[in-house]
């Protein structure tokens, strides 16, 4: 790490030291990953604007990461898929525990308050000596729990994840991008401003749209484009200062948002040839530097967005150098600053004037994700082997339902069964039995155009 970096370093927690007294929640709780069996919370509820996580079954997404003596907790328990995940991928020894599906709470902060799931837990760590709790999205929910369970087993509960207030901060796009800034130049991120109130948003959304032919609006703290609103510059132009004002406002409360400022206003890019994404694994500072595990890029497979994926990026060599290579100095940044864990930093590719590609970072998942969990199932179940392609549906909607089982056997011969296969489908969560179908398959092949090629034949069998 160079000078500056280290300046930057100082600075931030110098201005901040939560970043890291945040992580003192007792003797007994410990950051990373201990002895004895995990607990793995695959919940996404407490992520800004993605309260309709409380009906989703992407939660048993991390199931799949799951091992001998592991527990998994989910707000709604799916049993067939239960099954599938034994007989089928050959898991094994796994205790799987459910919340309230009508308890709105974070299922993380249920289990703090629910005997019985607590006595499970805690009897689960005494007979092992510990436990690790690995969150989908780390929060003070995690550590209350971790602090707990140290408190009831004298037993030392580590989590793997950040700081509550670090993960807080590199989770906000404000944030992030003001540090990208800093550590790349103000050419690292499309430009951004912060509005603190109703009328700074509408003037600065008036001002920006006149550097550009689209204007985006961002509840920074949410995920994804959850809380995105894009707006042509034409036609901002064409409001007054009142009507923007108040056309925002209706706008960003039908999100969900609920008043709660800054909130972020930017340049829409335009020229933009690909949309990667960074996946990263942050170490401890003393067992080395972060890993760039992999460059993967979005793929919309369909005009009318039926469904959307991902593979491992195409994009020359040259170019996925430079955004590891930044991606690494960034995430060297969050790593002495406490980050430990999973995190993803996703950009954009721009075509410049002189065709030059340009990296703008958008924003950091401090958390798991829809990429990086699959990746991390497609090397587990190929452990000895070589990395295999892969390709990722994240979400599809059809015009039907369809419960677990039905999609078992419509995939039938081409599912990956461990021990037997080196190509097929893995199915990541349990379909979803409201507002049609939600699908997430992963892609295992020895090829790009073989994963590709079963991916497409899933998707037709599932569309029939």
């Amino acid at each position: 790490m160079d000078c500056s970096d280290q300046r930057l370093v100082a600075e931030l927690l110098e201005s901040e030291p939560a970043l890291l007294s945040s992580l003192d929640f007792g003797p007994r709780v410990a950051q990373g990953m201990g002895d004895g069996p995990s607990l793995l919370i695959g919940d996404q509820s407490e992520i800004a604007l993605l309260a309709s996580a409380q009906g989703s079954r992407l939660d048993y997404r991390m199931a799949l990461l799951a091992k001998p003596g592991d527990c998994v907790l989910v707000r709604q328990q799916v049993p067939d898929f239960e099954a599938y995940l034994a007989n089928i991928l050959g898991q094994e020894d796994v205790i799987y525990l459910h919340g309230r599906s009508d308890d709105v709470r974070p299922v993380i902060q249920q289990a703090s308050t629910t005997p019985k799931l607590l006595e499970t837990l805690a009897d689960t760590a005494q007979r092992s000596g510990g436990m690790t709790l690995k969150p989908y999205l780390t929060t003070g929910h995690s550590w209350r729990l971790a602090q707990t369970l140290s408190e009831a087993t004298k037993c030392c509960i580590h989590v793997c994840g950040p700081s509550p207030r670090l993960a807080k901060r590199v989770n906000d796009k404000l944030w992030f991008g003001q540090v990208a800034r800093r550590i790349l130049g103000n050419h690292a991120t499309p430009p951004t401003r912060a509005a603190y109130g109703p009328a700074a948003a509408a003037g600065l959304v008036k001002r920006i749209s006149k550097a550009g032919n689209e204007v985006v609006v961002k509840v920074p703290d949410s995920a994804g484009s959850a809380g995105n609103l894009r707006l042509e510059s034409a036609t901002v132009r064409e409001k007054s200062l009142n009507e923007l004002r108040q056309f925002l406002l209706h706008r960003l409360h039908a999100f969900g948002w609920q008043d709660k400022y800054p909130i972020l206003v930017g340049i829409w890019d335009e020229n933009v040839t690909c949309s990667p994404s960074a996946q990263i694994w942050v170490p401890h500072v003393k067992d080395g530097p972060p890993v760039v595990e992999g460059i993967f890029e979005q793929r919309v497979r369909d005009s009318m967005a039926a469904f959307v994926g991902a593979a491992r990026s195409t994009l020359p060599q040259a170019l996925q150098s430079r955004m590891s290579a930044e991606a690494s100095r960034i995430a060297s940044i969050f790593q002495r600053l406490g980050y430990f864990g999973r995190c993803s930093l996703d950009a954009v590719i721009v075509r410049a004037a002189d065709w030059a590609d340009e990296i703008h970072w958008i924003e950091c998942n401090g958390r798991w994700g829809g990429v990086s969990i699959p990746m991390t199932v497609a090397g587990a179940l190929y452990a000895r082997q070589p990395a295999p392609a892969i390709s990722i549906v994240q979400e599809l909607r059809s015009g039907s339902q369809m419960q677990t089982k039905e999609l078992l056997r419509r995939l039938g011969d081409i599912l990956f069964r461990v021990g037997h296969d080196k190509e097929g489908i893995v199915v990541m969560s349990p379909p979803e039995d409201y507002n049609g179908a939600r699908i997430n398959l992963l892609s295992l092949s020895q090829t790009q155009v073989g994963s590709d090629e079963i991916l497409n034949e899933a998707m037709r069998r599932v569309q029939e």
